[in-house]
């Protein structure tokens, strides 16, 4: 779904205007009837019904048959109604018809809808940018269900058919207004592929400066930017040329090394996958040896790495290594023993 916000108080009244049209319009027609009515009332002394009878017929025109006293008053107060009454009807009516016929009110109500979702989103991943490396990033959140808001100025670049019913915000990335209504104080974090990286460095500004906490991964086009984008606050750095270059020289010199990683990071096909935990107070993992770990926490998931506090990651621990609040895990296994596993180091879960 896409929803234009290049404005955010302009294009909230401008998103109103189906809706204010469709109520003027129900208020004209009632005002109408209402007055209809209660001449005929008053004029053909006639009850509450027949009175709104002969308002109706004489509005559309119907003419079945006059009820209560044919005066001349009631002949004059006719003529003016059907003069006045049948201009007003017929704009009230070419209104609700050109809403419907238009698409005005689908579009409105669509675009309420897809707000409420909006609203609703939280722990979700905000792509800024949507060209080649936005795309495949979103591709990735998609495939692995992590709900996700893209943000994109160029329409064009929002009718892949892979993305239909997503939310898409069409606007200024670097606008915080934008940001807010992408949900930025729910996210969990942001990923800005901008197409230069004066945007990116921007972007990573703008955000930090709503929330310094939220982890932002930025796309450096040219070498030599990082320093700015670290400078702004970017927590990751992808350069896609210098990532790209080193796989094509890892394919040739390292081939089995780089087929290894394809297998862990294409999840889908082995589900096998590669998490980084840290261990929290409370968890059973606390004051344990990695050897111990091994005997009685069996979780189907193998440690590969650990990292202390204030140390650098260590593969391959000794099995003497006793695990600290604060310990970062880096573990391997399919996707419910690694989740087994997230909740006993959180101290969320037992052993099984």
């Amino acid at each position: 779904m896409r929803i234009h916000a290049p404005f955010p108080h302009v294009e909230d009244h401008q998103a109103d205007a189906p809706l204010r049209r469709l109520r003027y319009a129900l208020v004209l027609l009632a005002a109408v009837i209402l007055a209809g009515g209660l001449g005929y009332h008053l004029l053909s002394r006639l009850d509450t019904l027949d009175s709104f009878y002969m308002a109706i017929t004489t509005l559309f025109t119907v003419g079945f048959r006059e009820l209560g006293e044919v005066n001349a008053w009631t002949k004059l107060f006719t003529i003016f109604y059907l003069i006045i009454g049948l201009g007003v009807a017929t704009y009230a009516i070419s209104n609700l018809t050109a809403l419907l016929l238009e698409g005005d009110l689908r579009g409105y109500l669509m675009e309420r809808r897809m707000q409420k979702r909006l609203d609703d989103l939280s722990d979700h991943v905000i792509v800024c940018g949507f060209g080649k490396m936005g795309f495949q990033a979103a591709w990735e959140l998609k495939k692995a269900g992590v709900p996700f808001v893209i943000i994109e100025q160029d329409e064009a670049k929002g009718r892949s058919p892979r993305f239909a019913g997503e939310l898409i915000l069409y606007g200024n990335a670097m606008d915080d207004m934008m940001l807010e209504r992408a949900g930025i104080r729910r996210a969990k974090g942001l990923i800005t592929a901008l197409t230069t990286d004066a945007d990116n460095v921007l972007v990573t500004l703008t955000v930090k400066q709503i929330r310094p906490d939220l982890p932002v991964v930025a796309r450096s086009a040219k070498l030599g930017t990082e320093r700015q984008l670290k400078a702004a606050g970017a927590d990751h750095i992808v350069s896609p040329y210098e990532i790209g270059g080193r796989r094509m020289a890892g394919l040739l010199l390292r081939p089995e090394m780089m087929n290894f990683f394809d297998i862990v990071l294409q999840q889908e096909q082995l589900e096998l996958g590669l998490e980084r935990i840290a261990i929290s107070k409370g968890s059973v993992l606390v004051g344990k040896t990695l050897r111990e770990v091994r005997r009685h926490q069996a979780v189907g998931s193998l440690i590969v790495g650990l990292t202390h506090p204030g140390t650098g990651l260590r593969f391959k621990p000794s099995g003497d290594e006793c695990f600290q609040i604060g310990d970062e895990l880096l573990i391997m296994g399919p996707a419910d023993a690694l989740a087994d596993m997230t909740l006993i180091a959180r101290g969320d879960g037992t052993s099984r």
